[in-house]
């Protein structure tokens, strides 16, 4: 199974830093990171189309792991899902965990199992640092 985690934020600066990161430490050829940050125009914002169009340019395989920054990157993930073929929502997953923690801890997963629950899982605890 091809896995794509889906980086959204106002900041396409964000994301491609992020997507940098998390490829240098994921040499997976199951794991493809997708960085969506910003709108289609370039500018500072969240962009729903971008998402329906990376998922409607690729295989009927691949599953989404989509993780957002803010509360309209949040808005604009779930408004994707709506606008999507139910047989691409069940292919897509937002994933409750935080944007760098949570995408990098989904990639190193995914690349080791197709589990999509497990990979879900490590995401929303790699946020917790432990510090007392």
């Amino acid at each position: 199974m091809h896995k794509k985690i889906v980086l959204l934020s106002h900041s396409k600066l964000i994301t491609d830093g992020l997507k940098e990161m998390i490829d240098q430490m994921n040499q997976s050829e199951q794991v493809e990171v997708l960085s969506l940050g910003g709108t289609s125009t370039g500018e500072l914002g969240s962009d729903p189309m971008q998402l329906i169009d990376a998922i409607n340019s690729s295989s009927e395989s691949d599953a989404f792991l989509v993780f957002a920054d803010l509360g309209s990157a949040v808005m604009s993930a779930e408004m994707a899902k709506d606008m999507i073929e139910e047989s691409q929502q069940a292919r897509y997953y937002l994933v409750d965990a935080p944007l760098v923690e949570g995408a990098f801890a989904a990639a190193i997963t995914a690349s080791v199992t197709d589990d999509i629950d497990k990979i879900i899982s490590e995401a929303k605890i790699s946020g917790k640092k432990g510090w007392s």
